[in-house]
Protein backbone atom coordinates (compact mmCIF):
# COMPACT_ATOMS: atom_id res chain seq x y z
CA UNK A 1 0.00 0.00 0.00
CA UNK A 2 0.93 3.84 -0.40
CA UNK A 3 2.92 5.69 2.03
CA UNK A 4 0.80 8.42 1.77
CA UNK A 5 -2.53 6.63 1.77
CA UNK A 6 -1.44 4.54 5.07
CA UNK A 7 -0.32 7.84 6.69
CA UNK A 8 -3.49 9.39 5.84
CA UNK A 9 -5.52 6.53 7.31
CA UNK A 10 -3.44 6.90 10.14
CA UNK A 11 -4.24 10.97 10.50
CA UNK A 12 -7.52 10.19 9.98
CA UNK A 13 -8.19 7.25 12.96
CA UNK A 14 -5.89 9.16 15.29
CA UNK A 15 -8.74 12.13 14.62
CA UNK A 16 -11.08 9.97 15.67
CA UNK A 17 -9.85 8.83 18.78
CA UNK A 18 -8.87 12.00 19.69
CA UNK A 19 -12.27 13.51 18.40
CA UNK A 20 -14.19 10.77 21.15
CA UNK A 21 -11.91 11.85 23.93
CA UNK A 22 -12.40 15.67 22.87
CA UNK A 23 -16.25 14.72 22.80
CA UNK A 24 -16.14 13.54 26.46
CA UNK A 25 -15.06 16.57 27.26
CA UNK A 26 -17.79 18.45 25.72
CA UNK A 27 -20.33 16.11 27.55
CA UNK A 28 -18.98 17.85 30.14
CA UNK A 29 -19.32 21.98 29.18
CA UNK A 30 -22.50 20.45 27.93
CA UNK A 31 -23.69 20.22 31.43
CA UNK A 32 -21.70 22.22 33.42
CA UNK A 33 -21.81 25.39 31.77
CA UNK A 34 -25.95 26.54 31.90
CA UNK A 35 -25.21 25.67 35.92
CA UNK A 36 -22.36 28.24 35.79
CA UNK A 37 -19.84 25.30 36.92
CA UNK A 38 -16.41 25.20 36.31
CA UNK A 39 -15.38 22.96 33.64
CA UNK A 40 -11.78 22.31 34.36
CA UNK A 41 -11.78 21.46 38.26
CA UNK A 42 -14.36 18.50 39.65
CA UNK A 43 -14.39 14.78 39.04
CA UNK A 44 -17.14 13.66 37.15
CA UNK A 45 -19.51 11.32 38.80
CA UNK A 46 -23.15 9.29 38.24
CA UNK A 47 -25.74 12.09 38.55
CA UNK A 48 -27.97 9.35 40.39
CA UNK A 49 -26.00 7.58 42.94
CA UNK A 50 -23.08 10.11 43.32
CA UNK A 51 -20.30 7.76 42.84
CA UNK A 52 -17.27 9.32 42.03
CA UNK A 53 -16.71 7.59 38.26
CA UNK A 54 -12.82 5.78 37.50
CA UNK A 55 -10.57 5.90 34.58
CA UNK A 56 -12.34 2.62 33.13
CA UNK A 57 -15.79 4.41 33.62
CA UNK A 58 -14.49 7.38 31.54
CA UNK A 59 -12.99 5.74 28.54
CA UNK A 60 -14.86 7.38 25.54
CA UNK A 61 -17.41 5.40 23.35
CA UNK A 62 -16.22 1.93 24.95
CA UNK A 63 -17.15 2.66 28.44
CA UNK A 64 -20.71 3.04 27.76
CA UNK A 65 -21.14 -0.12 25.52
CA UNK A 66 -19.17 -2.16 27.81
CA UNK A 67 -21.06 -0.87 30.40
CA UNK A 68 -23.95 -1.64 28.93
CA UNK A 69 -25.60 1.83 29.05
CA UNK A 70 -25.84 1.37 32.92
CA UNK A 71 -23.90 2.66 35.38
CA UNK A 72 -21.74 0.37 37.43
CA UNK A 73 -22.15 0.90 40.92
CA UNK A 74 -26.23 1.79 41.04
CA UNK A 75 -26.87 0.18 37.84
CA UNK A 76 -28.54 3.15 36.64
CA UNK A 77 -29.26 3.14 32.93
CA UNK A 78 -27.17 6.61 31.33
CA UNK A 79 -28.14 8.58 28.83
CA UNK A 80 -27.57 7.74 25.44
CA UNK A 81 -26.56 11.43 24.96
CA UNK A 82 -22.88 10.68 25.64
CA UNK A 83 -21.69 8.38 23.68
CA UNK A 84 -23.78 9.88 20.89
CA UNK A 85 -21.92 13.51 21.47
CA UNK A 86 -18.60 11.18 21.63
CA UNK A 87 -19.70 9.27 18.52
CA UNK A 88 -20.41 12.48 16.80
CA UNK A 89 -17.60 14.57 17.46
CA UNK A 90 -14.97 11.37 16.05
CA UNK A 91 -16.97 11.67 12.95
CA UNK A 92 -16.61 14.92 13.01
CA UNK A 93 -13.26 14.93 13.33
CA UNK A 94 -12.55 12.26 10.75
CA UNK A 95 -14.34 14.18 8.10
CA UNK A 96 -12.84 17.29 9.07
CA UNK A 97 -9.26 14.92 8.96
CA UNK A 98 -9.94 13.51 5.24
CA UNK A 99 -10.68 16.81 3.71
CA UNK A 100 -7.54 18.32 5.50
CA UNK A 101 -5.27 16.23 5.34
CA UNK A 102 -2.17 18.37 3.80
CA UNK A 103 -2.52 20.83 7.12
CA UNK A 104 -1.39 17.79 9.31
CA UNK A 105 2.05 17.88 10.05
CA UNK A 106 3.99 15.55 7.70
CA UNK A 107 7.22 13.43 9.15
CA UNK A 108 8.66 13.57 5.82
CA UNK A 109 9.20 16.90 5.95
CA UNK A 110 12.89 18.23 6.55
CA UNK A 111 11.84 21.27 9.05
CA UNK A 112 8.61 19.94 11.19
CA UNK A 113 7.58 23.85 11.91
CA UNK A 114 7.16 24.43 8.18
CA UNK A 115 3.62 22.66 8.83
CA UNK A 116 2.81 23.98 12.67
CA UNK A 117 0.84 26.74 11.65
CA UNK A 118 -1.71 24.90 9.74
CA UNK A 119 -2.06 22.08 12.26
CA UNK A 120 -2.74 24.92 14.64
CA UNK A 121 -5.19 26.53 12.19
CA UNK A 122 -6.56 22.63 12.15
CA UNK A 123 -6.91 22.50 15.95
CA UNK A 124 -8.85 25.83 15.97
CA UNK A 125 -10.86 24.04 13.13
CA UNK A 126 -11.30 20.98 15.87
CA UNK A 127 -12.62 23.56 18.75
CA UNK A 128 -14.58 25.05 16.13
CA UNK A 129 -16.90 21.95 16.05
CA UNK A 130 -16.99 21.38 19.85
CA UNK A 131 -18.29 25.14 20.08
CA UNK A 132 -21.06 24.37 17.89
CA UNK A 133 -21.97 21.52 19.33
CA UNK A 134 -21.78 22.53 23.08
CA UNK A 135 -24.45 25.52 21.73
CA UNK A 136 -26.85 23.76 20.24
CA UNK A 137 -26.69 21.10 22.96
CA UNK A 138 -27.41 23.71 25.86
CA UNK A 139 -30.54 25.50 23.18
CA UNK A 140 -31.70 22.20 22.96
CA UNK A 141 -31.59 21.32 26.86
CA UNK A 142 -32.16 25.05 27.92
CA UNK A 143 -34.29 26.28 25.26
CA UNK A 144 -32.03 29.12 25.38
CA UNK A 145 -27.86 29.43 24.36
CA UNK A 146 -25.46 31.96 25.75
CA UNK A 147 -23.43 34.79 24.74
CA UNK A 148 -20.56 33.25 25.78
CA UNK A 149 -20.75 30.51 23.21
CA UNK A 150 -20.78 33.37 20.55
CA UNK A 151 -17.63 35.30 22.16
CA UNK A 152 -16.08 31.48 22.43
CA UNK A 153 -16.43 30.97 18.78
CA UNK A 154 -15.21 34.44 17.86
CA UNK A 155 -12.19 33.57 19.52
CA UNK A 156 -11.45 30.17 18.01
CA UNK A 157 -11.54 32.05 14.66
CA UNK A 158 -9.21 34.54 15.84
CA UNK A 159 -6.92 31.23 16.66
CA UNK A 160 -7.33 30.07 13.20
CA UNK A 161 -7.01 33.18 11.26
CA UNK A 162 -3.63 33.96 12.68
CA UNK A 163 -2.19 30.96 12.43
CA UNK A 164 -2.88 31.35 8.63
CA UNK A 165 -1.46 34.71 8.69
CA UNK A 166 1.50 33.41 10.45
CA UNK A 167 1.59 30.53 7.60
CA UNK A 168 1.67 33.23 5.37
CA UNK A 169 3.94 35.47 6.44
CA UNK A 170 6.88 32.77 6.98
CA UNK A 171 6.57 30.96 3.83
CA UNK A 172 9.44 32.58 1.46
CA UNK A 173 7.63 31.54 -1.63
CA UNK A 174 4.32 33.41 -1.40
CA UNK A 175 4.61 35.90 1.89
CA UNK A 176 4.66 38.41 -0.81
CA UNK A 177 1.05 37.07 -1.26
CA UNK A 178 0.18 38.47 2.15
CA UNK A 179 -1.60 41.41 1.93
CA UNK A 180 -3.58 40.01 -1.22
CA UNK A 181 -4.53 37.04 0.96
CA UNK A 182 -5.43 39.14 4.11
CA UNK A 183 -7.86 41.61 1.74
CA UNK A 184 -9.64 38.19 0.45
CA UNK A 185 -9.94 37.01 4.01
CA UNK A 186 -11.32 39.87 5.28
CA UNK A 187 -13.73 40.19 2.23
CA UNK A 188 -14.89 36.56 3.15
CA UNK A 189 -15.42 37.43 6.51
CA UNK A 190 -17.58 40.42 6.18
CA UNK A 191 -19.77 38.74 3.05
CA UNK A 192 -20.20 35.94 5.76
CA UNK A 193 -21.38 38.03 8.36
CA UNK A 194 -23.56 39.59 5.69
CA UNK A 195 -25.09 36.60 4.61
CA UNK A 196 -25.75 35.26 8.30
CA UNK A 197 -27.22 38.86 8.91
CA UNK A 198 -29.74 39.09 6.24
CA UNK A 199 -30.71 35.72 7.34
CA UNK A 200 -31.42 36.73 10.78
CA UNK A 201 -33.21 39.70 9.53
CA UNK A 202 -35.26 38.46 7.12
CA UNK A 203 -36.31 35.70 9.89
CA UNK A 204 -37.21 38.37 12.53
CA UNK A 205 -39.25 40.05 10.25
CA UNK A 206 -40.95 36.37 9.00
CA UNK A 207 -41.25 35.13 11.74
CA UNK A 208 -42.91 38.02 14.19
CA UNK A 209 -46.19 40.06 12.93
CA UNK A 210 -45.07 43.82 12.96
CA UNK A 211 -46.61 45.07 16.11
CA UNK A 212 -44.40 42.26 17.96
CA UNK A 213 -41.09 43.33 16.75
CA UNK A 214 -40.26 45.16 19.81
CA UNK A 215 -41.22 42.13 22.06
CA UNK A 216 -37.92 41.00 20.37
CA UNK A 217 -35.52 43.27 21.44
CA UNK A 218 -36.81 43.63 25.02
CA UNK A 219 -39.00 40.50 25.97
CA UNK A 220 -36.96 37.52 28.03
CA UNK A 221 -38.99 35.09 26.03
CA UNK A 222 -36.99 35.83 23.35
CA UNK A 223 -33.73 35.51 24.74
CA UNK A 224 -33.46 31.78 22.88
CA UNK A 225 -33.71 33.34 19.56
CA UNK A 226 -31.50 36.09 19.87
CA UNK A 227 -28.51 34.23 21.30
CA UNK A 228 -29.10 31.86 18.70
CA UNK A 229 -29.51 34.82 16.01
CA UNK A 230 -25.96 36.40 17.04
CA UNK A 231 -24.70 33.22 17.61
CA UNK A 232 -25.57 32.38 13.61
CA UNK A 233 -24.29 35.64 11.84
CA UNK A 234 -20.66 34.56 14.18
CA UNK A 235 -20.83 31.32 12.29
CA UNK A 236 -21.30 32.88 8.90
CA UNK A 237 -18.72 35.21 9.36
CA UNK A 238 -16.14 31.96 10.35
CA UNK A 239 -16.61 29.28 7.52
CA UNK A 240 -16.49 30.94 4.56
CA UNK A 241 -19.46 32.36 1.91
CA UNK A 242 -20.59 29.05 0.48
CA UNK A 243 -21.20 27.59 3.92
CA UNK A 244 -22.52 30.44 5.68
CA UNK A 245 -25.09 30.83 2.31
CA UNK A 246 -25.96 26.84 3.19
CA UNK A 247 -26.29 27.62 6.61
CA UNK A 248 -28.18 30.72 6.70
CA UNK A 249 -30.52 29.30 4.56
CA UNK A 250 -30.92 26.17 6.30
CA UNK A 251 -31.20 28.77 9.48
CA UNK A 252 -33.48 31.00 7.74
CA UNK A 253 -35.92 28.05 6.56
CA UNK A 254 -35.74 26.46 10.14
CA UNK A 255 -36.51 29.84 12.23
CA UNK A 256 -39.56 30.80 9.50
CA UNK A 257 -41.28 27.05 10.77
CA UNK A 258 -40.09 27.08 14.52
CA UNK A 259 -41.22 30.40 14.80
CA UNK A 260 -41.15 31.64 18.59
CA UNK A 261 -42.50 28.52 19.89
CA UNK A 262 -41.37 25.49 22.18
CA UNK A 263 -39.40 23.86 19.61
CA UNK A 264 -37.00 27.06 19.91
CA UNK A 265 -34.81 24.47 21.19
CA UNK A 266 -34.18 22.93 18.13
CA UNK A 267 -32.11 26.27 16.62
CA UNK A 268 -28.92 25.16 17.33
CA UNK A 269 -29.07 21.64 15.56
CA UNK A 270 -30.48 23.27 12.83
CA UNK A 271 -27.84 25.91 12.48
CA UNK A 272 -25.21 23.30 12.92
CA UNK A 273 -26.55 20.65 10.27
CA UNK A 274 -26.19 23.61 7.73
CA UNK A 275 -23.33 24.39 8.80
CA UNK A 276 -21.70 21.18 8.53
CA UNK A 277 -23.33 20.30 5.17
CA UNK A 278 -22.10 23.66 3.71
CA UNK A 279 -18.94 23.49 5.10
CA UNK A 280 -17.41 19.90 4.10
CA UNK A 281 -19.76 20.02 0.46
CA UNK A 282 -17.02 22.99 0.18
CA UNK A 283 -14.06 21.39 1.01
CA UNK A 284 -14.97 18.49 -1.03
CA UNK A 285 -15.79 19.97 -4.12
CA UNK A 286 -12.22 21.61 -3.41
CA UNK A 287 -10.36 18.56 -3.07
CA UNK A 288 -11.96 17.14 -5.92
Amino acid sequence: MDPEVVLAIINIVLAGMFGAVIGSFTNVCIYRIPEHRTVVKGHSMCMTCGHELGALDLVPIFSWLFLGGKCRYCKTPISSRYIKIESLTALMYMVMAATHLSMFLDPTVEDPMTNIFPFIELCALFIMINVVIVEMMIQHDTGSSMYRMSVALGIDFVIQLAARILAVATDDSISGELCDKLAGWGIEILVGAAIGFVAVVLAVLFANRPKELSKYFHDAKYRGVRTSDVFAIVLCACIGIIPAAVASAVYLIGRIVIGNGKNVKYLGIILAAGAAVGYFANCAIQVI
